[in-house]
């Protein structure tokens, strides 16, 4: 007899440390871009910024933070989902982003989030839509993926709740994608709109790094 699926609830703030950790297992696992930004800092840098930056706090009123849970207690993914807000925030003095972080390829990361910012100011209605932040995955050979639901699965499986609230509301959900999401995110409804390429060499890596630019409707427009 199979398992049953991961269970797909709300993390609590005592999941950060766990979250940040995943999050990192997983760019690390899959990213082409992440050896060549973060492979040169100390040990658990990325933890670190993950953990500020992400998961402080771990819910907020116009952010939900869900897990995977698999029955055995292992995480096994995370999505984030920032909701539409009651009214417009105000723009902080001096922009966004990582403050320089010592052995951190700075450069290229600033190249991958701002490249796709012009995007999300140009499309997103702060008021109306939703946006997808993160959608990470366990990528350990455990008991958990020995499950026959794939990661692409349990993505899916992520995906539902937002596509869910989407469809409710008439929401749109934008997101930015890195390459090896793209395929997961179309399975479940969403479209390319834009890509923004990376040229690796310029940063001592091979290929070329496509984000991608990405909208799902809400299913009553779609």
């Amino acid at each position: 007899m199979s398992p049953p699926p991961p269970k797909i609830i709300l993390a609590t703030e005592e999941d950060a440390p766990a979250l940040a950790s995943l999050t990192t297992a997983s760019f690390a696992a899959s990213d082409a871009a992440y050896p060549l930004i973060w492979g040169s800092a100390p040990p658990g840098t990325h933890d670190t910024v993950s953990l500020n930056g992400l998961f402080s706090p771990v819910q907020k009123s116009d952010k939900v933070t869900l897990k995977a849970v698999h029955e055995n207690g292992e995480l096994v993914g995370l999505a984030t989902w920032n909701m539409p807000k009651e009214s417009l925030p105000v723009k902080a003095a001096g922009g966004a982003g990582l403050p320089v972080i010592p052995r951190v390829n700075m450069e290229l990361w600033n190249e991958m989030v701002m490249g796709l910012k012009g995007c999300y100011d140009r499309d997103v209605d702060l008021l109306k839509d939703i946006c997808m932040d993160l959608l990470p995955l366990s990528s350990a050979r455990a008991p958990a993926l020995s499950h026959p639901l794939s990661r692409q699965g349990i993505g899916s499986l992520l995906l539902e709740w937002g596509k869910k609230k989407a469809d409710e509301t008439g929401a749109r959900i934008w997101l930015s994608s890195t390459p090896q999401a793209v395929s997961t995110y179309e399975r479940n409804g969403w479209k390319v709109v834009e890509r923004y390429d990376v040229m690796l060499e310029k940063y001592g890596g091979q290929g070329v790094y496509s984000r991608a630019w990405m909208l799902r409707e809400p299913a009553a427009a779609a």
